[in-house]
């Protein structure tokens, strides 16, 4: 799980900057560019938090649209909790990837990404950009990216698929274990609290 949760976060850490390209496969490609420039510009003894959480607020979160992703993610317990919760658990989950992607920054170690043209649904308001992680050891491991574009005309990521394992189903998954314990609140407390200590 924890060797999935790395190649999860490489995954979505490529999708920065041009987010208004009209076509996904570009907007997948632009950005992976940018993002393997500036990782390659940074020593290994440079990743540091600090320059690392640079990479994710610059990259990562201007992409990804936050709402949906958490709303995925909390799946059936999103409808039943509070606007406030709500709220906070988006704040928390952003922190959370924050966090974990980080971290999976400093795993990276030359990984190559290929692109297949974007599948797009009826009304050409989602889409699906099929793809290729190649491991240096050679290994190449099948990724589906999926996208919406919101009213801004934005294309925005939601969900990777990685080898046939959905990121935002197995967070959900997580969270719908914790929940059997916990209550919403004290998992959001929890998540800050996680982050707050990451920070320091």
């Amino acid at each position: 799980m924890k060797r999935l949760t790395i190649i999860f976060t490489l995954v979505l850490a490529i999708f920065a900057g041009n987010a208004s390209a009209l076509n996904p496969t570009e907007t997948v490609q632009n950005a992976t560019s940018g993002l393997i420039q500036e990782l390659s510009q940074l020593e290994v003894e440079q990743r540091d938090y600090i320059q690392i959480q640079r990479l994710v607020e610059n990259y990562i979160l201007p992409t990804i649209d936050q709402e949906k992703i958490a709303k995925l993610a909390l799946g059936k317990y999103w409808k039943k909790a509070s606007k406030v919760q709500q709220t906070s658990f988006t704040t928390a989950f952003r922190d959370l990837q924050i966090r974990t992607y980080t971290g999976a920054f400093k795993s990276f170690n030359g990984q190559q990404f290929t692109f297949g043209e974007a599948r797009f649904n009826k009304d050409e308001s989602r889409a699906i950009v099929k793809g290729e992680m190649l491991q240096p050891s050679g290994q190449a491991i099948p990724i589906d990216f999926k996208m919406f574009i919101n009213k801004q005309q934005e294309w925005k990521v939601y969900d990777a698929v990685i080898a046939g394992l959905s990121m935002v189903k197995t967070y959900r998954q997580q969270l719908s274990a914790q929940l059997q314990n916990k209550s919403l609140d004290q998992i959001i407390t929890d998540m800050k609290s996680d982050f707050q200590t990451a920070q320091r």
